[in-house]
């Protein structure tokens, strides 16, 4: 195996010498902190059992950690009977354009214990490029949590190559990508952590996994990493479908493709990869972990850095039809997704479209076939549950429900949830889909390098939507009541571990993700035998309960279970030396 990388040996140095002390100490008098946290169970980070000690901060920096009931402090907080934990790290998160837009204050992840999020998830940039100037509007308006910057492979590509179909529906000449290795550079230089990528996202999709070597390889002269939204995440990408797979930009990748090629940019570019909120998608796939696990573990072996992350619900939020989006268009585009509007498409009068489409046998045909792909891929007729819809009843069945009472075929259903559906959204009907399949969700939280991701963006009681994912509120409480608490999947030492030192050590946060002396001030106070989460697939709006206080930097975000609207997060600098 391959010796640490610098930033691996500094982390496990600062550990070591920070909690060279006793975790419990005796009693000094004259300290004097400017909060202690007192009496709670810490969970240090570690995955070990809890120890019980008293917390003392003083600026933005953990001070001490022991017996400090002689201590001074101009604060002090209770935590009798409660847990102590370190602040929990968000892998995969779109809070950047909400903060950006004025939303500075994030409190569905604060009330879940998040203190950090890595932003520009999927490739993209939070509207601002280049980082140097997203950094700088950041830390002007201020914002409520740690933001972990990455250098968005999709700014990269577009910058490099255009924006038309035309200039990036192909493979990067070798100019391109000397360009974009250029910008990859000065992202870096600027501060990135590593390059995120959306596989699966235009434009992306379009690129090779030489591309990606040779933008990972400029990362890994800065001893970064590369996180991906996989390239597949079923049988094929989400924007193809069976039928449409004869233009050159469709070529077929399933789900074990997507695993080897990131394995392969780990190998080929000496960087450590991660696959960012992992889930194989559809009843088909359900059970591909134990192989995808123990590909990992041969990587891992072989002296490569392979992580994951994931949200643990067996839904997600996303736009889907069921009806195939070429029935509804004027005219194909070749290369047209099936899940997203690039290259651009002519989606108007889009039921007499269908209507005609449905007429044609051959058509007809296509289309069922595709539909019934699709609705397999989307959790399969038990799994699709209508969020959304004009005629109100329907809200909260599935469409196996629906059909059963119509008595019709799963693809006559879709058809007719379409035609009533709403006018302005393809295929009439806002679904979730539950396709993500429970022995899955807890093969990966069982592995030793899978941390945690909400993935999502700021939201807040006041405006939440009806449709909006119950993860937005409830994924650390799931996690730690579900999956520790009641099923015993894992212990609540290890979730607290999944969510705190696996994502520091795998970002290089030589100061955080632990709880030791000479640490960042980043902790959670939690009422363990309270906390769990009310929010579901029809309920979503309800904050998670359990979260008693939350500190970043050493300033109470969240104190009594209540926001406080301090704004003391900040824009984190990496620790890693070209």
């Amino acid at each position: 195996m391959r010796c640490f990388r610098p930033w691996v040996s500094r982390w496990l140095a600062f550990w070591l010498v920070a909690g060279s002390a006793d975790a419990v100490s005796g009693q000094t008098p004259g300290q004097r902190f400017d909060l202690v946290i007192r009496g709670g169970r810490v969970l240090d980070g570690t995955g070990n059992p809890w120890f019980r000690a008293d917390i003392g901060v003083r600026g933005d920096r953990i001070a001490a950690v022991g017996d400090l009931r002689a201590a001074a402090a101009d604060r002090v907080i209770d935590a009798t009977g409660k847990v102590v934990t370190p602040g929990f790290i968000g892998l995969h998160e779109h809070v950047d354009r909400g903060i950006l837009s004025g939303r500075r204050v994030v409190p569905n992840y604060l009330l879940q214990g998040f203190t950090t999020a890595v932003i520009n998830a999927d490739g993209t940039e939070g509207g601002i490029w280049p980082l140097a100037a997203q950094r700088d509007s950041l830390r002007r308006l201020g914002h409520s949590i740690n933001l972990v910057p990455m250098v968005p492979h999709g700014a990269v590509r577009r910058l490099a190559m255009g924006t038309s179909p035309a200039e990036v529906m192909r493979p990067a000449t070798a100019e391109e990508l000397e360009r974009m290795r250029v910008l990859v550079r000065q992202g870096m230089a600027e501060g990135g952590f590593g390059l995120s990528t959306g596989l699966e996202y235009n434009p992306m999709r379009y690129s090779t996994t030489d591309e990606l070597v040779a933008l990972a390889q400029v990362v890994a002269e800065f001893g970064g990493h590369v996180q991906a939204h996989m390239r597949s995440q079923g049988r094929y990408p989400k924007w193809q479908l069976p039928s449409h797979l004869d233009h050159p930009t469709q070529r077929q990748v399933d789900w074990m493709d997507a695993i080897l090629e990131g394995i392969e940019v780990a190998r080929r570019a000496k960087v450590p990869f991660w696959f960012d909120h992992i889930h194989p998608k559809g009843p088909r796939e359900w059970g591909v972990s134990k192989v995808t696990t123990e590909t990992i573990k041969r990587a891992w072996a072989e002296g490569l850095e392979i992580y994951t992350n994931m949200h643990s619900y067996e839904g997600y939020a996303e736009t889907v039809t069921l009806i195939p989006r070429w029935a509804y268009a004027k005219q194909e585009v070749p290369g047209m997704s099936m899940s997203d509007n690039f290259p651009p498409v002519d989606y108007s009068d889009a039921r007499a479209t269908l209507a005609r489409n449905l007429v044609d046998p051959a058509r007809r045909a296509q289309m069922r076939s595709d539909a019934e792909y699709e609705i397999d891929r989307q959790g399969g007729p038990d799994g699709l549950l209508i969020r959304d819809y004009p005629v109100k009843d329907l809200v909260g069945r599935t469409l196996g429900q629906v059909a059963k009472a119509r008595g019709l075929p799963l693809f006559e259903t879709a058809l007719w949830l379409a035609e009533h559906g709403f006018p302005e959204r393809l295929g009439g009907v806002v679904w979730t889909m539950r396709a993500v399949g429970m022995v899955d969700i807890e093969e990966w939280m069982r592995h030793d390098w899978n941390g945690v991701s909400l993935d999502r963006g700021v939201d807040d009681l006041a405006d939440c939507q009806p449709y909006t994912h119950p993860g937005t509120w409830g994924t650390s409480g799931r996690l730690i009541r579900t999956f520790a608490m009641e099923r015993g999947t894992i212990t609540v030492p290890y979730a607290i571990r999944s969510l705190t030192s696996v994502g520091a050590q795998a970002l290089g946060l030589v100061d955080r993700g632990l709880i030791r002396p000479g640490m960042a001030a980043d902790l959670v106070v939690l009422d363990l035998e309270n906390v769990r989460t009310d929010a579901s697939y029809l309920d979503p709006c309800r904050a998670q309960r359990g979260t008693e206080a939350v500190v970043i930097n050493g300033t109470l975000v969240v104190l009594d279970g209540r926001v406080t609207g301090a704004l003391p997060g900040r824009v984190l600098e990496r620790p890693r030396t070209g």
